[in-house]
């Protein structure tokens, strides 16, 4: 594993050192950018209340995410600004499996999954910050819409047991703030690191949810110049 690592250190010092890129200052481009990351909400947990066993407290505050944003043609020179709209997957699968201690003495399976959706659209600035154009930061912020898809399948087994199903979808509204700082690694590409805070108001309080999504994501980057 170390002399994975000093390769690749190596191969990127000597792509640093020998590359002679004429570079793409996208003035007059597009630019996408793919997102790969971690979402970490505060407090987001659902209560599972269905069946004769002992309620769950199922935890949903971590989530992978994926996803992307696209930008408009920018307007400016090495400090750039334009419209920006950008969209993000989240998801969770998780099981659980615990004896019920309230006197039933019921052995409870619960599988969950969690589908997260949401689309968002704003202002975004960009600046270089050396006269070559290889380093850049960046940052927007607007509106958003979310969307939720949360479902459970409970087993019980024992004296008065059965099998349960739990559904709820929700629509919320919030806003959106994300920067992050990349490095060129060819003409037209760029990786780097993100990070974005959200807001959204999602009404999940009849599967034992909160009404309030607040997170913070940290991202993996990469976004191309058109």
């Amino acid at each position: 594993m170390k002399r994975t690592y000093i390769a690749l250190i190596g191969l990127l010092a000597a792509f640093a050192a020998g590359a002679q890129h004429t570079y793409d200052f996208w003035d007059e481009n597009y630019t996408a950018q793919g997102l790969l990351g971690v979402v970490d909400f505060e407090d987001f947990r659902i209560e599972d209340t269905s069946g004769n066993g002992d309620p769950a407290l199922i935890e949903f505050s971590t989530l992978p995410q994926v996803g992307g944003a696209w930008t408009t043609l920018p307007r400016g020179d090495r400090f750039q600004y334009g419209l920006e709209c950008s969209f993000l997957l989240g998801f969770r699968f998780d099981k659980l499996n615990y004896l019920s201690l309230g006197g039933s003495g019921l052995r409870v399976s619960i599988e969950t999954s969690l589908w997260m959706f949401d689309l968002a659209g704003g202002v975004y600035a960009s600046l270089f910050i050396d006269a070559d154009r290889k380093v850049r930061i960046y940052g927007g912020g607007g509106p958003l819409v979310l969307y939720v898809d949360y479902r459970s399948d409970r087993e019980e087994t024992g004296a008065g047991g059965g099998t349960y199903n739990n559904y709820e979808s929700a629509w919320g509204v919030g806003a959106y703030a994300r920067a992050g700082i990349e490095f060129r690694v060819h003409e037209k590409g760029m990786l780097g690191l993100g990070a974005r805070s959200m807001w959204s108001d999602v009404d999940f309080s009849e599967v034992g949810g909160r009404s309030e999504l607040t997170g913070v994501a940290g991202f993996f980057t990469y976004t191309a110049g058109f």
